[in-house]
């Protein structure tokens, strides 16, 4: 465990131990047990809190937003297999779906596997009430790193099936709520109604997940810290002038991996702008970040590119080569661009040039959807060069 962490933890716990108010279901200092997440969707962020041990993991701090971010660190080991606290004051943030995305991306055929996909980001806490009958203690301190993965090993061999079962319910939901197969039965409805089709006809076992999931309501008699030195004349005009948005976020507390992941899903088909895709290049799961349209992944491959820098230039060259019309467009279309910057002051050769632009894409756009030949295109560009 690296000097950084441990000197982190000593400050953040001497900072909560002052007068904070929380809700009285929440911890109001550090907890060693259970898993919390929330979210909020004007910034597309996740946040979760859970006790770890940092074995091959390790965190950067944003003192200013008070969040932590997790990452894989290799030669990074436990201190002595001691277990480090957590607290709601410096959770985890992480972009909107992760959780979920990152779960069913994940390797599932061997611990060593697992646990980096995975588990070294969220721990076991999330194991604790998966099974009924199988029930297990994560120890405050296990000594040594050997003895921490000896029996985290032991739990997640034992827990193993289920695990890969919920990762293959969620996968078969996510395949028809998303309609990742673009099946044209579905394409004419939103996620959020293909979700609720999803559980009201039991598709899957999907409906079955969301049994060990306790939600923490947020209300006004939480915000005082926030809105202490905002006086109440300040409030009450803002309030009235619609002027301040005072968000509620409710906190999800489970120690159960399908609950979470039934809540982080439930919380992206609210909306309709945080769809989950599936690469075109690498085949794994992932959000966009921007657009909708997105058919590429931003996951670093072991070349140091991301799917969207190699699926981009492969796509690219693969149309040039194989249709014609693709190669003529980019042609005649550097040709007339370098005519109008040639000819800054002629309005009639750049009028000419957008107009050709703009009736060129369409062609290219109904030829991508298959509504053109290939042929005909060719030879509109041709006859309109």
């Amino acid at each position: 465990m690296s000097i950084t962490i441990f000197i982190f933890f000593k400050i953040v716990y001497r900072w909560i131990g002052g007068n904070i108010e929380m809700n009285r279901d929440l911890p109001e200092n550090k907890f060693f047990e259970d898993f919390y997440i929330w979210f909020n969707q004007e910034k597309k962020e996740e946040y979760y809190s859970t006790p770890l041990y940092y074995y091959k993991a390790s965190f950067n701090i944003d003192y200013d937003t008070h969040t932590l971010k997790i990452y894989w660190k290799e030669n990074e080991g436990t201190d002595n297999g001691l277990k480090y606290p957590a607290t709601l004051y410096f959770p985890f943030v992480e972009k909107f779906g992760t959780f979920l995305v990152r779960f069913l991306n994940a390797d599932l055929s061997t611990y060593e596997s697992a646990y980096k996909d995975f588990f070294f980001a969220y721990g076991f806490e999330i194991l604790r009430d998966l099974e009924e009958d199988y029930k297990f203690t994560l120890l405050n301190n296990y000594g040594n790193d050997e003895t921490y993965l000896k029996e985290t090993q032991k739990i997640y061999n034992t827990l193993k099936h289920k695990i890969i079962y919920v990762q293959e319910e969620m996968k078969d939901a996510i395949n028809y709520i998303f309609n990742i197969k673009e099946d044209e039965k579905l394409k004419d409805y939103t996620s959020a109604q293909r979700y609720a089709v999803y559980l009201i006809k039991q598709m899957g076992k999907l409906h079955t997940f969301n049994k060990n999931d306790y939600i923490i309501r947020d209300s006004f008699s939480n915000k005082y810290e926030q809105f202490q030195n905002t006086s109440e004349h300040t409030l009450l005009n803002e309030l009235k002038n619609k002027s301040m948005l005072i968000s509620m976020i409710d906190t999800h507390k489970s120690n159960d991996l399908s609950s979470i992941c039934y809540v982080v899903l439930e919380e992206l088909v609210k909306t309709n702008n945080n769809p989950i895709k599936k690469c075109q290049n690498c085949g794994m799961y992932f959000i966009p970040n921007s657009r909708l349209d997105e058919i590429y992944c931003d996951y670093p491959k072991e070349n140091g590119k991301t799917c969207r820098e190699q699926g981009a230039i492969l796509t690219y060259n693969k149309r040039l080569q194989e249709k014609s019309a693709y190669a003529e467009y980019r042609k005649i279309y550097q040709q007339k661009f370098m005519k109008v910057r040639k000819n800054k002051d002629n309005k009639k050769i750049a009028n000419d040039f957008e107009s050709w632009k703009k009736q060129a894409k369409e062609k290219i756009t109904k030829l991508k959807h298959e509504e053109i030949s290939e042929k005909e295109v060719y030879d509109w560009i041709l006859k309109n060069s």
